[in-house]
């Protein structure tokens, strides 16, 4: 009986084991680097204020004077805004309601707003 429990820990040990060296990786979303890419946006003080309950999802520069930044409310609305880069000014502001599938995925691919600003300020 006790070589039996050896056994059955060893096994149990391998395949415990197994996953956290094996070839799975571990994919951050793509919205990291992006948020890492603007992060002069995202570290101006008081930026995206009131969102800090929200996911986000994505982050584009349009031009030098415009960025786009797209959320995810609690409730699954998807919410996409244009900031005014120098001025912080919220030139464009829309909301709408995915379908499931679509939001499901979303929220995979998204980070916290918090958390997104956090990574900002620290580098």
């Amino acid at each position: 009986m006790k070589r039996f429990c050896v056994v059955l820990a060893l096994f149990v040990l391998v395949f415990s084991v197994v996953p956290a060296f094996g070839e799975q990786k571990t994919v951050l979303p793509s919205v990291v680097e992006r948020v890492v890419l603007n992060r002069d946006f995202f570290t101006q003080s008081g930026i995206l204020k009131g969102y800090e309950d929200y996911l986000l999802y994505d982050v584009n520069r349009l031009d030098g004077e415009r960025i786009g930044v797209v959320l995810i409310c609690p409730s699954g609305f998807e919410v996409r805004v244009v900031y005014g880069v120098k001025t912080l000014e919220v030139l464009y502001l829309d909301m709408l309601l995915p379908e499931k599938t679509r939001r499901e995925v979303m929220r995979r691919e998204s980070v916290s707003v918090a958390d997104a600003v956090k990574l900002a300020n620290l580098l």
